[in-house]
């Protein structure tokens, strides 16, 4: 492995929602979630430039310390050319403003390569699934470093986009956090069995699956959501199967905004006993997998990584609670309030 103080590397995801950058000095990673900077849930780089002064802020570095930059994109946020959305791993790239040589990755890509802090080596399968990626990925198999299989969109359907639109249809909120409102509002509806078995769709027909002129039950929208939602447990886990030729004891991981539904993984864990999933496995994980692609490229030892999960580049509070807080909190719990407490990295 090429000496690891050789090579000073940054990773970025600037645009669309959630931009994050992380950063290897040389001897270990540093991360940074812009909306913990900005204070702005969801925050975005509106431009391909600010993030120069948020690692001076922030790392205490410039631009021209860098000798290496990947990036995840989402060109037609810049209007930046689209000719090119197929590639596959990563393609050289000229259009940042930085005198540093830059790589964009493939989004799907990230996606699986920001799992390295969870194994020693790359799994055998690697699936990502969540509203879109380059070219309208809407999901990608990995196997081997190379794409195994691949859904898309205008073919396929989307498991993320379905589940904000149907959101919309439900009157929450629509932002980047609508389809996981509606993971939780699903819990309140009923499973109704008759209308469940008529869903005969798998992964390669989603949209269809959330087809909301689909009148064979009378199902009220909330139970309606909730069927559906049970189903893209059985979706998933066929899905899991048809991958890996029902191999149980395969090493998975799994990533993508659709990775954070806990009840489908808990569904997939059950079966699938090797099965990764990373805390970040949403966009907040673009940036960390576009640094391991530079590892791998310039083959470097693994990362150190301190404290994961724990791994902001910001300040923890410096002071502990008061007694006052204390007694405080403990008035409100016994009223049966519900209290948020941050501590730490708690």
């Amino acid at each position: 492995m090429t000496d690891q103080t050789s090579k000073k590397l940054l990773g970025l995801r600037v645009d669309e929602h959630d931009s994050n950058i992380s950063y290897f000095d040389g001897n270990k990673v540093y991360y940074l979630k812009s909306e913990r900077l900005y204070n702005i849930k969801y925050h975005a780089y509106d431009n391909l430039w600010e993030w120069k002064k948020d690692i001076k802020k922030i790392f205490g570095i410039d631009e021209k310390d860098i000798d290496e930059i990947a990036i995840v994109l989402d060109p037609w946020r810049n209007k930046l050319p689209m000719d090119n959305e197929e590639f596959y791993p990563a393609i050289e790239y000229e259009h940042i403003p930085t005198k540093n040589k830059v790589w964009r990755v493939n989004h799907h890509l990230a996606h699986a390569l920001s799992c390295w802090p969870l194994y020693k080596k790359r799994p055998e399968y690697e699936i990502v699934i969540d509203g879109f990626g380059d070219a309208n990925n809407a999901w990608t198999v990995i196997k081997k470093d190379k794409i195994f299989k691949r859904g898309h969109t205008h073919k396929n359907g989307s498991l993320g986009l379905s589940m904000s639109e149907t959101a919309k249809w439900l009157n929450i909120k629509n932002d980047y956090g609508s389809a996981g409102k509606l993971m939780g509002l699903q819990s309140y509806g009923r499973i109704v069995e008759k209308f469940k078995d008529t869903l005969n769709y798998n992964t390669y027909s989603i949209n269809k699956l959330f087809d909301r002129n689909n009148k064979v039950a009378k199902a009220s929208p909330l139970d309606w959501i909730r069927t559906v939602h049970d189903k893209v447990s059985d979706i998933l886990i066929n899905f899991f199967e048809e991958i890996t030729d029902k191999n149980y004891d395969a090493e998975i991981s799994y990533s993508g905004g659709v990775a954070q539904n806990v009840i489908w993984n808990t569904a997939i864990k059950n079966k699938f006993k090797n099965l990764i999933i990373p805390p970040h496995c949403n966009d907040e994980g673009l940036s960390l997998g576009a640094l391991e692609y530079l590892r791998v490229k310039n083959n470097l030892s693994k990362f150190k990584l301190d404290s994961f999960p724990y791994i902001q580049s910001d300040e923890k509070p410096k002071q502990m609670a008061s007694e006052d807080t204390i007694i405080e909190t403990a008035e409100h719990l016994k009223n049966k309030k519900i209290v948020a407490w941050y501590q730490n990295n708690g």
